[in-house]
């Protein structure tokens, strides 16, 4: 049971949502903080614009001789998919380290990647930063929750709809993420193809499996293309794998069906079974829907099937996942939930795995599809700049010039190099047609001790 409890607290934080991020603006941290940028040029999502202005910036080439600084929360920015000093000879460093000379070479500012504290701790530096004006952030990438809804209410973003020099309605923004965390129409958030897409897919160890597949209707990418992978699928298919491997009774040295010790990974699931916690009413507010008429026998449903998941002798859920304990890289474990940013470490144990998007609640959910939560960090701009234009421009060259980097990441990192095989390769796929955010993932805020 306490297992049980455990995996459910996460849920229960979530809910404990702060909203005073609905009446945000008006005054600047200690009333002293000035905002960037003026009214909005930004055009709606909807209206139409130029193919021109789509693929092309419009920002004249300039020798600012400036300074850029980057700000990475590595907790879940890892820094060297952002920024290095210099490369080291890898199809992905390559691209990033081009993209910087390419910023350099248009606007002559230096990108200078910073990383701050883990988790909670970069909260306080970076709003002194703002409260103090003393110009070391242009960009903070954040983390996806850690301080947010502080940042809003207390005026320390600016609204990137109010900064000319950015247009969001380019291909290279991502418009429907921001929109879907957007608070009351601002846009103190910012997505574009600069960031990498962090999520949780579900992966698997083909040899293990292939000992079972007689027991299989079809292959599992079959059952994912046909919208059959569900939640009730997914606990039959770890229910399959038990091995008592020395025959005393306990979950020890034994072959596990799935093992995992994420937390935030159950909390996906709610995303992958179409549960959305936050919804707005009649009246425009926000309100809490993880219990209304829609969600209430899901809700219900999925933590109950969770339970059963935690309580089985087939899965093990321990506080962390170590060399000597079980899992797919050890052949002791089916299946895991893995970070799409450290898939590649699994190659490193020469395993044959394979890739399954999170399952859906039911097969009557494909009209929706298989849906991931994004974990990454935030593109944030503080509200007191020195250069606004300048750190705007260099924003905008960025996310610009983030297509090889886009490619060698997704392409061929993760697209050749982990997903080898075509049913995987079209995995990943879904799983990054299916990336979304959530409002009251990003607007919660966790406390930690240190």
């Amino acid at each position: 049971m306490k297992k049980y409890v455990k995996m459910l607290a996460l849920f229960l934080a979530i809910v404990m949502l702060v909203t005073a991020f609905a009446s945000c603006g008006g005054k600047t941290p200690e009333e002293t903080t000035e905002k960037t940028g003026g009214d909005s040029t930004t055009q709606a999502a909807s209206e139409e614009i130029s193919t021109e202005d789509e693929w092309k910036p419009d920002i004249e080439q300039k020798n600012y001789g400036k300074e850029f600084y980057l700000n990475i929360l590595p907790d879940v920015n890892p820094t060297d998919f952002y920024w290095v000093k210099e490369s080291n000879n890898t199809t992905l460093t390559d691209a990033i380290y081009n993209r910087q000379e390419k910023v350099r070479d248009y606007l002559g500012v230096d990108i200078i990647g910073i990383t701050t504290d883990g988790e909670s701790r970069y909260v306080e530096p970076f709003k002194n930063a703002v409260k103090n004006k003393d110009g070391s952030v242009d960009v903070l990438l954040s983390h996806v929750y850690y301080g947010i809804d502080g940042f809003i209410t207390g005026n320390y973003l600016t609204d990137l709809q109010d900064i000319p020099e950015l247009n969001l309605d380019a291909d290279y923004w991502k418009y429907d993420v921001m929109d879907e965390i957007s608070a009351n129409g601002h846009f103190y958030l910012g997505f574009s193809d600069y960031n990498i897409i962090y999520t949780h897919v579900v992966t698997f160890n083909k040899d293990i499996l292939a000992k079972y597949e007689d027991q299989l209707d079809e292959d599992l990418y079959t059952t994912v293309e046909n919208y059959r992978w569900t939640i009730d699928k997914f606990l039959w298919l770890a229910g399959l794998v038990y091995v008592d491997e020395n025959s005393d009774g306990k979950s020890d040295d034994d072959t596990f069906g799935f093992v995992s010790s994420m937390s935030i990974g159950y909390a996906g699931m709610l995303q992958g079974c179409d549960i959305q916690l936050v919804d707005m009413d009649e009246n425009g507010g926000y309100v809490m829907s993880i219990y209304n008429d829609k969600n209430k026998i899901k809700m219900s449903n999925l933590v109950d099937k969770l339970h059963t998941l935690v309580r089985s002798n087939y899965a093990m859920m321990p506080e962390k996942i170590t060399s000597t304990g079980p899992t797919i890289a050890n052949g002791r474990a089916l299946m895991t939930i893995s970070g799409t940013y450290w898939l590649s470490d699994l190659l490193d144990y020469g395993i044959n795995f394979g890739i399954l998007p999170y399952p859906m609640y039911d097969e009557a959910q494909k009209n929706v599809g298989y849906r991931h939560l994004q974990w990454g960090g935030y593109i944030c701009i503080p509200s007191y700049l020195p250069d606004p234009v300048m750190a705007a421009e260099t924003l905008e060259m960025l996310s610009y010039f983030s297509d090889d980097v886009n490619i060698a990441f997704y392409e061929k990192m993760l697209g050749k190099q982990v997903a080898d095989v075509p049913q995987d390769r079209r995995m990943l796929d879904i799983v990054w047609d299916g990336v979304c955010s959530e409002l009251a993932q990003t607007y919660f805020s966790v406390i930690k001790d240190g």
